[in-house]
């Protein structure tokens, strides 16, 4: 078997991660627009990695202003996605080592291909709570596995 492509499977995943989340804020935005808490805590926790990679190590998601409303979270996310591929783009070492402090302020050392694929994978889980809620409202969430982006993106 290959071993895989670590720069080009991170550059992609950030790519998933990036038309999950516009599939998700787009249902909630037409369905459940005040219900928005667990969106700002992906987009919250996708901006503070992000400062993480950039040298940030000590920042937490209470050092960050979470966007106000709906409009606002549509606003600045698709940033967030830009400001992350772009980073990827221009990374040539994903054994780069990103030193952070986790919620109890202990330090650790993970490379940055870990931290991209532990990025998107929290996502996921939360986007999963989102689908469950406006399910629980009664609307149709759109469907934001990973398998269906390979497939709509060959």
């Amino acid at each position: 078997m290959p071993t895989p492509d670590i720069p080009a499977t991170c550059r992609t995943h950030l790519e998933f991660m990036q038309w999950a989340d516009a599939l998700m804020l787009a249902a909630v935005a037409e369905h459940m627009p005040g219900e928005i808490g667990t969106l700002r805590h992906i987009y919250l926790a996708e901006l503070v990695w992000f400062g993480r990679v950039q040298g940030q190590a000590g920042l937490m998601l209470g050092h960050l202003d979470a966007p106000a409303d709906i409009g606002a979270l549509q606003e600045v996310w698709p940033r967030v996605h830009r400001d992350w591929l772009d980073w990827a783009a221009a990374l040539t070492d994903w054994d780069t080592i990103i030193p952070h402090l986790n919620l109890k302020g202990e330090e650790f050392r993970m490379p940055a291909w870990q931290i991209v694929l532990h990025l998107v994978n929290h996502g996921s889980f939360h986007r999963g709570q989102v689908a469950a809620m406006l399910r629980a409202a009664g609307h149709t969430p759109p469907a934001t596995d990973l398998i269906l982006y390979y497939r709509q993106t060959g």
